[in-house]
């Protein structure tokens, strides 16, 4: 990863819907992540990765008016050897909502979302096709397939979007400009109304951490 040499600035990308397709509304889920940020209208988020981060994986997602609304910890455990990454999921107050621990028997990237020890969702590379596909599917509960989320695009670029079970667009991400001024990775995400913003920004997560690892 690259050397932290200044605190990054964060900004929002104010014309993002000039040149990009609008996202398209989402039933809300009826047991999403995290119920605060399950917007009634399209919301604007930076994602930015913390300048002094042990794990190299520790973010802060910032609203439109520059609020922390999320954080995401990271964390390396090693197990009998086994090195496993894991994530915190936190609210705006610091408490941690769901934990997302890489899967350590799989055939591709697979991470597992847990809520007080049940498994909730899964964040999962397709394994077949000619370009990446990154899937977010509920597991339990009440949501049903039509919130699920596929994520496709240009990963290495980072510039990618999500589509609903339904094939509609709700969804996208790609480089904050800014961080051609500083030395983390920060990402402009733009989700539509209903959407599932915690998740759309776990996925997101993933995919920097698989990427930064060089698999493009």
């Amino acid at each position: 990863r690259r050397s932290r040499a200044s605190a990054p600035a964060v900004a929002m990308n104010l014309f993002a819907d000039i040149w990009e397709k609008a996202l398209e509304d989402h039933t809300p889920p009826p047991e999403p992540l995290l119920p605060a940020l399950v917007k009634d209208d399209a919301a604007s988020y930076v994602l930015q990765e913390k300048l002094l981060s042990l794990s190299g994986e520790d973010f802060r997602v910032k609203d439109s008016a520059g609020r922390t609304v999320m954080e995401v910890a990271g964390a390396n455990l090693n197990l009998g050897g086994v090195v496993i990454d894991k994530l915190g999921l936190r609210d705006a107050s610091g408490n941690q909502f769901c934990s997302v621990e890489r899967r350590i028997l799989a055939m591709t990237t697979c991470y597992d979302i847990y809520r007080d020890g049940e498994l909730i969702g899964v964040i999962e590379r397709e394994l077949f096709g000619f370009t990446p596909v990154y899937k977010f599917e509920y597991r339990g509960g009440a949501n049903g397939g039509e919130h699920n989320l596929k994520a496709e695009g240009s990963f290495s670029e980072r510039k990618y979007t999500f589509k609903n079970g339904r094939g509609r667009t709700v969804a996208r991400v790609g480089r904050n400009w800014m961080e051609l001024f500083d030395e983390v990775d920060q990402y402009q995400v733009e989700i539509a109304a209903g959407v599932d913003a915690a998740a759309v920004l776990a996925v997101a997560v993933v995919i920097d951490e698989e990427h930064d690892e060089g698999k493009d």
